[in-house]
């Protein structure tokens, strides 16, 4: 059955064609600064003059934190995006040998149909030629080429 490689092609071009999209439209990741400023504040709010010097290294632990935090999802999105990308370059890179791999195919064929073509061309216009009927390349056998 020729036609189910191309049935196949066709079906991985077309979950390529239709998760790019949804690659394509996440949005821009943002840190949330609300939560922690309204923490931040809070934590300043318990900060007076006796303990500001023991308050200071709290408040940036836990801004620290937070954007840590923050870094740490990113890089976890990042990584799922980076993978599921690599796995669309492999599907579009086996497509694209497999559509190779058929254009080398037909320019066989077509080399095999340029030779015959030559040939008989040259066998009318010579009539003294000696007679010869090229084996075509599917009848061949022992030799590549």
């Amino acid at each position: 059955m020729k036609s189910l490689p191309f049935l196949r092609a066709s079906l991985a071009l077309r979950q390529v064609r239709k998760h790019l999209p949804k690659l394509r439209g996440q949005s821009s990741p943002e840190i949330d600064m609300a939560d922690v400023r309204t923490r931040a504040l809070e934590l300043a709010d318990d900060v007076d003059d006796r303990n500001a010097v023991a308050a200071q290294p709290v408040l940036f632990g836990y801004v620290d934190a937070h954007i840590a935090d923050w870094l740490a999802n990113m890089k976890t999105h990042h990584d799922t995006v980076q993978a599921e990308l690599d796995l669309l370059s492999v599907r579009v890179t086996e497509v694209r040998a497999f559509y190779q791999i058929h254009h080398d195919d037909q320019q066989n064929v077509l080399d095999d149909l340029e030779a015959a073509v030559s040939h008989a061309l040259e066998r009318l216009s010579d009539p003294d030629a000696p007679f010869y009927d090229p084996e075509p390349r599917n009848k061949r056998r022992g030799r590549d080429s």
